[in-house]
C-alpha cells in the first residue's frame, strides 16, 4: 500500500522516521514529509540582511509563516504525485484545515492524526480534527475536548524502535540515578510547570549520584540542587542515550504534566535500551505492562527518593524488571505495530 507520512521534523527526535521505518516493516511503500525541517537550516545572506532591517523578532515571525506555507504546498504536491492509499499525519500543528481537507482528496483512501501533545495548544490541529476519518491520541483524556467537535479519538500509546536503542555498551562513568530530557519549567508559549523540577530536586537533595541531561536546568534559580548534577543541553542520538542509560542502576521517567493517563515516548525507550526505569504512574500503564514485574513506579516528589533508595539496594529486581520490560515492549510496543494497529482500525475499526 502506498502511505504517505507527514511529520514533524525534531533536533530531539525521530518520531517520524521510527514511525517510516515500522511502515517499511510491514512492507508498505513510505514516502516520507517532515515538516519544519526548513527552519533548521542556516539562514542565508538575504534571511541576514532582512532580520537586520525588521528584527530579530518580527524575522522571527515572518520566517515561521514562510516555512509554515512551504510546508502546506509541500504537502499537496507530494500526495498529488503520489496518489497514496492511506495518509498519516503525526502531530501536524503546522497543516491547514484547509489542508487537510485537500489531503481527503488526493487520498485513496483514509486519512489518519496521530497526535502526541495536547491538541488544544494548536490551533491547526484542532480546526482540522473534524476532518480527519480516524484521531488518535498518545494520551486518552483530551477525546472528551475533543467530542464537541464531533470527533470520536482513541488511545494509540507512544512504542519504539528497538534497533535504534539496541546495545550492550555502556558509558565508563556510572551513576546511581540519571534522566535524559528538558525541565521544562517554562515553555514560552506553553503553560509553565514545575513537577519536573520538583521530582527531580527531591533526587538530587537526597544524596544520591545523579546525572541530568537537557535544556532549562541550567537556567534555574540558584539553590536548586539538580544545577550541580547537570551534564550537557542534549546527547543525541538514540545510541548515545542508550548508552548512558546503561551505565545508571536507574533510569528516572518524569512525565510533562500533558501526558495526564498515556505514558510517553521514554516509557518505551528506556525498556528497550535493557535499562531499568522507575517512572512516574500513569493509569493507561496497566494495559501496557505489568506493573512491579515490567515497569516500577513512583507517585510524585513526595516518595521519589524513597522508592530509588529501595530499588538501588535491590540489584536483582532491577535485573528482573529491566529484563521484563525490555522483552514487553520488544513483543508489543514497537513502531511497526502500532502502525500495524493504526491502519487496521482505520480501514477495518
Amino acid at each position: 500500500m502506498r502511505v504517505l507520512l507527514i511529520g514533524p521534523y525534531w533536533d530531539t527526535g525521530q518520531w517520524t522516521e521510527y514511525c517510516a521505518q515500522g511502515l517499511q516493516d510491514l512492507g508498505h511503500d513510505v514516502r516520507m514529509y517532515r515538516y519544519g525541517e526548513r527552519l533548521e537550516r542556516p539562514i542565508g545572506f538575504r534571511g541576514r540582511v532582512r532580520r537586520r532591517v525588521i528584527g530579530p523578532d518580527r524575522y522571527h515571525i515572518y520566517r515561521m509563516f514562510q516555512v509554515s506555507q512551504a510546508d502546506n504546498l509541500d504537502v499537496l504536491r507530494i500526495a498529488g504525485d503520489q496518489q497514496p492509499d492511506f495518509t498519516i499525519v503525526l502531530k501536524g500543528e503546522s497543516l491547514l484545515p484547509e489542508t487537510v481537507d485537500r489531503l481527503k482528496n488526493l487520498t485513496n483512501g483514509p486519512v489518519a492524526q496521530w497526535c502526541g501533545d495536547d491538541p488544544t495548544w494548536f490551533p491547526n490541529i484542532i480546526g482540522a480534527a473534524h476532518l480527519y476519518d480516524r484521531f488518535y491520541l498518545a494520551d486518552p483524556t483530551y477525546a472528551a475536548e475533543l467530542q464537541p467537535r464531533g470527533v470520536c479519538a482513541r488511545f494509540l500509546p507512544h512504542a519504539v524502535d528497538p534497533s535504534a536503542w539496541a546495545g550492550q555498551d555502556a558509558d565508563a562513568r556510572s551513576v546511581d540515578v540519571i534522566f535524559v530530557g528538558d525541565a521544562r519549567h517554562n515553555m514560552g508559549h506553553l503553560p509553565a510547570n514545575r513537577s519536573r523540577v520538583e521530582i527531580l530536586e527531591a533526587v538530587a537533595r537526597a544524596g544520591f549520584s545523579l546525572a541530568v541531561w537537557g535544556r532549562g536546568w541550567e537556567k534555574l534559580e540558584l539553590g536548586y540542587r539538580v544545577r550541580e548534577a547537570h551534564r550537557g543541553l542534549t546527547m543525541l542520538p538514540a545510541a548515545a542515550v542508550a548508552r548512558a542509560y546503561r551505565s545508571a542502576k536507574i533510569v528516572l521517567n518524569v512525565h510533562h504534566a500533558q501526558m495526564r493517563e498515556g505514558p510517553n515516548m521514554r516509557t518505551f525507550e528506556i525498556p528497550a535500551a535493557g535499562a531499568f526505569q522507575l517512572t512516574d504512574f500513569k493509569a493507561r500503564m496497566t494495559e501496557l505492562f505489568e506493573v512491579g514485574t515490567e515497569i516500577a513506579t513512583y507517585q510524585d516528589s513526595g516518595d521519589v527518593a524513597a522508592t530509588v533508595e529501595r530499588y538501588l539496594g535491590e540489584e536483582s529486581t532491577r535485573r528482573a524488571i529491566a529484563e521484563a520490560g525490555k522483552r514487553r515492549v520488544e513483543r508489543d510496543h514497537t513502531y511497526a505495530v502500532r502502525m500495524r494497529q493504526l491502519i487496521e482500525d482505520s480501514l477495518h475499526g
